[in-house]
Order: structure tokens, then sequence, then C-alpha cells
């Protein structure tokens, strides 16, 4: 027990202690950025299909149109 009182250190700072919360925050981080990561790729995804979805809608509006116009022209 004297021992442990010989250094004031060893009393403020377990390096194994400091390992393992260190090990716990990497593994936290990991997961935390991992899944961030994940979120980011499918918002993204969504984001791609919303846009080629709207891109389609447009396109068949504007052929709609240029049907009608064509149509209003002949008569």
């Amino acid at each position: 027990m004297e021992d442990d009182y010989s250094d004031p250190y060893a009393l403020l700072f377990d390096e194994d202690q400091a390992r393992k919360a260190a090990s716990a925050v990497k593994i936290f981080q990991d997961v935390s950025v991992g899944s961030s990561k994940e979120k980011m790729k499918e918002e993204g995804r969504q984001q791609r299909e919303t846009l080629a979805q709207q891109q389609r809608f447009a396109e068949k509006d504007e052929e709609r149109d240029y049907n009608q116009a064509q149509r209003a022209y002949r008569f």
C-alpha cells in the first residue's frame, strides 16, 4: 500500500484504466462515425432518387405540353 502512495501520479493516473478508456472512446468514435457515414450515404441516395424522379416528371410534363401545343396549332 505504501508503494501506491510513494508515487503521487499513481493515485491520479492509472495507465491500464486510461488505455481501457481510450479503447472505449475509439470504439465509440468508430461506431459513431460509421453510422453517420452510412446515414449520409443513405440521404445522398434518397436525394439522387428524388432528383431523378423530379427530372422524369419534368420531362413528361414538357412532352405533354409540347403535344398539346402541337395539337392546338393544327386546329
